[in-house]
């Protein structure tokens, strides 16, 4: 058997590398020359070109969320023959055949068409509901022809014919999803590409393969290379007219952390915010405003803050999950005030657990330790628990500006953002942020004490931003140097 050349070499190269087994793969190749001659987990990085002379001697996979763009490189190069990896495709199988198995179809259409359609053809019809599946839609300009025998139109029938649409496609898969949830709102609409957990892995300890420890200018060359802003602007131009309701909700219980990482505005020794702790009151009013909402997003109970400081953590966690069964709750923290006991009360209510270590020499501190062992000696909470090797000196995001370590800032005044469109981000006093990179709350959009979740997500502060940001991050000052690109 060939050996494997994985073409990506970011957490998706990662991931597949574990996946595939390091004994059978030979090396990453990547488009971004930052990441060239860098080693993951042994296993050199090369180029482009270099891949290319060796193509024929090895199997190519495609592990990166720019599949299609990186099929459409390789067969260009006439490299024709390769494979492709996600986090999605070991959930694919179990997440439509239990979607499709929980509820009565009967009639699916596909939307979207790109390297996956074959696949969830092929696995829907044998899931035994091939009978079922009717067509392919696509956007109009890729419409026509068909797929497997499946001819590919357009969303434009009023009449779909069918009870349920089945996202086909995983390029922009967020934007396609969002389109057919406006269309079709009382239909039934899976997304199997949608991944909820950050990091979707058995691995306990995982290290970040991306630019941890690097410099300015290979951070400002990797967000250039950086294919999520074409996948943010399909979303944002897909929902811009009709903005959804919120998909993820952070609440600041307490705005104080105990670090000192020198990338983060509210480290302990930068901190300008007054101190603030949330009122009971005020959570609970919160939860219950999103319990009648039925809501059954994201839900993270911390945002620019380490949330242990806050006593009351386990108990705040504790209501929220008896009052938001449908919620996905996650839960980031730097573990150093986590104990065994802490951890123990805590995680049965929680989704996801990331502890984010963070020792320069990326070295486990001693609650992660006590932590890893713990998760070894129970591995039913492996899909639970991630403890992520990071640096307290990284070079990340700028925040808008707002960064202590960052000074070579970049404008992308054309590009949009996806977050004003998806979340909800809310402070101790009940004020509401611009988004998840607003830490010191320079710009504010509500206030939760005075408004309704939805008085302030349809709003008119919301509505002005989500106007500018459409048409360029140059529109809203704080967003002009703002280089951080993401979508749930």
């Amino acid at each position: 058997m060939k050996k494997f050349i994985l073409f990506g070499a970011g957490n998706y190269g990662k991931m597949a590398l574990n996946y595939y087994g390091a004994e059978n793969v030979e090396c990453f190749a990547d488009n971004n020359p930052m990441k060239v001659g860098q080693f993951i987990q042994e296993k050199p990085v090369i180029s482009f070109q270099e891949m290319k002379k060796i193509a024929g001697d090895f199997q190519i996979v495609i592990s990166s969320n720019s599949a299609n763009s990186m099929a459409k490189q390789l067969e260009e190069n006439g490299i024709c023959t390769y494979l492709f990896y996600s986090p999605a495709s070991q959930s694919l199988t179990a997440c439509i055949r239990d979607y499709l198995n929980a509820n009565h179809i009967t009639g699916i259409a596909l939307y979207g068409v790109d390297i996956y359609t074959k696949t969830i053809i092929e696995l829907i019809q044998k899931l035994g509901f091939g009978s079922q599946l009717k067509y392919l839609a696509a956007p109009e300009a890729e419409a026509g022809g068909k797929v497997l025998s499946y001819p590919v139109r357009t969303l434009s029938a009023d009449n779909p014919d069918v009870d349920c649409f089945i996202v086909s496609s995983a390029a922009n898969h967020v934007a396609l999803y969002a389109q057919l949830r406006h269309k079709y709102r009382d239909y039934q609409i899976l997304n199997p590409f949608r991944q909820k957990a950050y990091y979707n892995t058995d691995e306990i300890v995982f290290q970040q393969s991306s630019e941890q420890g690097s410099t300015e200018e290979q951070w400002n060359q990797t967000v250039e290379n950086d294919r999520t802003k074409e996948t943010v602007r399909a979303y944002v131009e897909a929902v811009k007219d009709h903005v959804p309701l919120f998909e993820f909700v952070e609440i600041e219980t307490i705005n104080r952390c105990n670090g000192v990482c020198s990338f983060c505005p509210v480290n302990k020794k930068d901190d300008p915010r007054i101190e603030a702790k949330m009122s009971w009151e005020l959570f609970k009013e919160i939860i219950g405003q999103l319990e009648a909402l039925d809501y059954s997003g994201e839900l993270a109970l911390f945002s620019n803050n380490e949330p242990f400081l806050d006593e009351r953590i386990i108990e705040l966690h504790q209501y929220a999950r008896e009052h938001l069964p449908k919620a996905r709750m996650h839960l980031f923290t730097n573990g150093t005030l986590l104990t065994i006991p802490k951890f123990e009360a805590l995680i049965p209510y929680l989704d996801e657990l990331i502890i984010d270590n963070y020792q320069q020499d990326l070295q486990l501190i001693r609650p992660s330790r006590e932590i890893k062992e713990y998760v070894e000696a129970h591995p039913e909470l492996r899909k639970k628990v991630t403890i992520v090797l990071r640096q307290p000196h990284e070079v990340l995001t700028s925040r808008g500006g707002d960064a202590p370590n960052r000074k070579v800032l970049v404008s992308y005044d054309e590009e949009t953002c996806a977050l004003p469109f998806q979340q909800l981000i809310i402070r101790p006093d009940g004020k509401v942020s611009l988004c998840c990179n607003d830490p010191l709350g320079r710009n504010t959009l509500g206030d939760l004490t005075k408004q309704s979740l939805l008085d302030v997500w349809y709003g008119p502060q919301f509505q002005m931003v989500r106007k500018c940001l459409a048409e360029g991050r140059k529109n809203w000052n704080h967003c002009k140097y703002c280089d951080t690109f993401y979508i749930y």
